[in-house]
C-alpha cells in the first residue's frame, strides 16, 4: 500500500499536511507507506517534523507549524491548518494518534530528487497520489500523470487542481469521486487520512471496484491529456 508525493519540497505544496496524516492512515492501514520525492528549501523542515511526530513530541510539531516558511528561509508565517489540527487533538483521539504516530513515521521514507523518467516508476508502483498544495496550482499535471500510471490522485480543490480532478471524476462512479479531492481548512489533515484510507482499502474490500477505477482513470487521463490529445490541440 504505497502512496506518494511527487513534487518540489517547499511549503506551499502542503506536504506538512500529508505527513500530519499519515498517522490516521497507518491506524486504519498498517500497510501503508509514504514515499516523498523531491527536493527543495523546506525538506529539513518536513524531516524535522516526521522527527518530532515519531517520537510523540506534539509541542515540537506545533512549533514546526509555527515557525512555517521561516523553515524554508522565509518570513514568519504560521501553518494554520497543521496548527489546527494538531490544537485540535485531545482525549481519545490524541491517545490514537500517539499510539499510532511512532510506527507510522518509520513508514515514511524521503526519496529526494528523482529524473522525470523515474516519475511513472514511482507512480506505478503507488496506490495513490497525493497533491496538497495549499497555493495556486498553474495546472495539475501530477494528477494527470499519476491517473495515466493507474494510481488514484487525490489533491487539495483549488485552481489547476480542480480542473483536472473535474476531467477525471466522470471515470469512477458517485461513491468514489468524493475521494479524489479534499477541502482546505482546519479539517484538511483528518480529510486527507480519510480519503486516503478510502482508496487504500479497496483492493480488499472491493477489488473488483478497484480494479475498474484504475483502468477508467487511465482511460479518461489519457484521452483527455495524452500526447495524441496535445498534438491535436496544438
Amino acid at each position: 500500500r504505497i502512496v506518494s508525493f511527487v513534487g518540489k519540497l517547499i511549503v506551499s505544496k502542503g506536504v506538512d499536511l500529508l505527513v500530519a496524516a499519515w498517522p490516521l492512515v497507518v491506524y486504519q492501514v498498517p500497510a501503508a507507506r509514504l514515499i516523498v520525492a523531491g527536493f527543495g528549501g523546506y525538506r529539513p523542515g518536513l524531516m524535522e517534523l516526521t522527527t518530532a511526530l515519531g517520537r510523540g513530541d506534539l509541542a515540537a510539531a506545533r512549533d514546526i507549524a509555527r515557525q512555517g516558511r521561516e523553515l524554508e528561509g522565509g518570513p514568519p508565517g504560521e501553518l494554520h491548518f497543521l496548527a489546527a489540527f494538531l490544537d485540535s487533538l485531545d482525549g481519545a483521539e490524541r491517545d490514537r494518534y500517539l499510539s499510532a504516530s511512532a510506527a507510522a513515521m518509520r513508514r515514511v521514507h524521503f526519496a529526494g530528487r528523482i529524473e522525470h523518467d523515474d516519475v511513472s516508476e514511482l507512480m506505478c508502483v503507488s496506490q495513490a497520489v497525493v497533491i496538497p498544495s495549499t497555493f495556486p496550482e498553474a495546472f495539475g499535471m501530477v494528477l494527470a500523470e499519476a491517473a495515466c500510471c493507474g494510481s488514484a490522485p487525490l489533491s487539495a480543490r483549488h485552481s489547476g487542481l480542480s480542473e483536472v480532478t473535474a476531467v477525471l471524476s466522470p471515470a469512477v462512479g458517485a461513491d468514489l469521486r468524493p475521494l479524489l479531492s479534499f477541502e482546505l481548512g482546519p479539517g484538511a489533515v483528518r480529510d486527507i487520512a480519510s480519503k486516503l484510507a478510502g482508496w487504500l482499502s479497496l483492493p480488499d474490500t472491493a477489488p473488483e471496484t478497484w480494479r475498474q477505477a484504475q483502468l477508467a482513470l487511465t482511460a479518461v487521463a489519457q484521452a483527455g491529456f495524452g500526447w495524441g490529445q496535445v498534438a491535436t490541440g496544438v
